[in-house]
Formats: structure tokens, C-alpha cells, sequence
């Protein structure tokens, strides 16, 4: 598996909007803040980058919303500071999470299993609610199902090399601190071993000198 990493400052000002596809560019701009613009770009990029994707056609869409690509396994995920796009050789699901200030408690009872609860209020600190988090939404973006599985009907510990029989499925997790966010994937069948890449605008076919685009946005 890899998982490819653009850091969102880069494309603040929307250098490179025209590289990706019209419905993709649609979608940027019907962003109201100019952070949430910047990630969606970015995830324009890596897929036109990784996965080849300069066509609207080329991607459909499952019933709750998950992107396939011509049996290709990929998912993406965008929080705080950065865009990632994970492509495996099974079903898979990512997520990225920025470490913020504090969190719910009333969230975590809602969404955490007794034993996920019990293994965070033991350890107390913030940046462990967000592993749970993440690799929540992993998970339930892997299995295609978004809200429709309720979160607190599966735990996902302990976070080693262990399988998870989730949804009559098996599944692997990895999860890694990156620079202040929680990043988790979870793959099906294969044991999670991603190499990390990290892409600038350069990498990603931005050339530094092109002009940038900065439009109003709709709404």
C-alpha cells in the first residue's frame, strides 16, 4: 500500500485548479473558505497524478458516496493541513485527522465501544481520541458504508498487527502521528505496511511560476 501526502498551503491561491477535471474543479469552487478549496484541489491533483484520472467518466460512485476507479482500490481523506490519497491492492480506507485542542465526551460515548472507552480514559490524552477517530473512519470509508455503520457496533483495538473481523469482513490497521494529525488506513485481507510518500505542487505537475487563480467563491 501507499499512502501519498500534499500538504494544502501549497494550493492556497488554487495554482493548478485548471489540471483537474470540470467536475472537480466545480467542487473547489463551490467551497466557501479558501482551506477547504485548497484540499479539495489537492485531492484533484493526487488523483490525477496517482490514479490517471483527467476524465469525469472514468469515476463512479457507490451507493453511500465512495469513489471506485475500474476496480482500482483507493480512498482519500483531507483534515487540518493535508490531503491523502491511499491506493492499495485490496479494499481500503483512510482517513487523516488534525490533533485539536480538546474533544467530546459526549462524542466518544456515542461512537466508542465500552472497551475503546475504557482504553482512552485509562490513557487521557487527546491525540488517542483521534486514533480511535480515525481509524473509525477508515473503516467505515473502506467498507463503503459511511454513517450507514454505526460506529460504536465495532471496535477497533488494539492498534497492532492484529485482524479485525469487522462487518463479517477481515481488516488490518495502520495508524501513524504525522505532523500534529492522526493518520489511520485500514486494508482487507493484507496487513498494512504502507510507504509514506510525500508529493509537492512540483511533483504534482504545478508549475511554481503559473499564474494563480483566485476566484470568488459561489454563495
Amino acid at each position: 500500500m501507499q499512502i501519498y501526502i500534499s500538504a494544502i498551503k501549497d494550493f492556497l491561491t488554487l495554482n493548478g485548479i485548471d489540471l483537474v477535471t470540470p467536475a472537480r474543479k466545480e467542487k473547489i469552487l463551490a467551497y466557501r473558505f479558501p482551506e477547504d478549496r485548497a484540499r479539495s484541489l489537492a485531492a484533484g491533483l493526487l488523483m490525477r497524478h496517482i490514479l490517471g484520472i483527467t476524465d469525469d467518466t472514468r469515476l463512479t460512485f457507490g451507493k453511500y458516496g465512495k469513489p471506485n476507479l475500474d476496480g482500482k482500490y483507493f480512498n482519500i481523506s483531507h483534515s487540518g493541513g493535508y490531503t491523502v490519497l491511499a491506493v492499495a491492492d485490496s479494499e481500503v480506507g483512510v482517513d487523516i485527522e488534525r490533533i485539536r485542542d480538546s474533544y467530546s465526551q459526549k462524542t466518544a460515548e456515542r461512537c466508542f465501544t465500552p472497551k475503546e472507552l475504557e482504553w482512552l480514559n485509562e490513557r487521557g490524552d487527546i491525540e488517542s481520541f483521534f486514533r480511535l477517530w480515525a481509524a473509525k473512519e477508515s473503516i467505515m470509508k473502506a467498507l463503503g458504508l459511511g454513517l450507514k455503520l454505526r460506529p460504536r457496533s465495532f471496535c477497533t483495538l488494539p492498534f497492532d498487527s492484529s485482524p479485525h473481523i469487522i462487518h463479517d469482513r477481515t481488516w488490518y490497521l495502520f495508524t501513524q502521528i504525522y505532523d500534529a494529525h492522526v493518520l489511520c488506513a485500514a486494508t482487507e485481507n493484507t496487513p498494512c505496511n504502507p510507504e509514506l510518500i510525500t508529493l509537492s505542487p512540483f511533483e504534482l505537475g504545478v508549475k511554481e511560476n503559473s499564474r494563480p487563480l483566485n476566484p470568488t467563491p459561489k454563495g
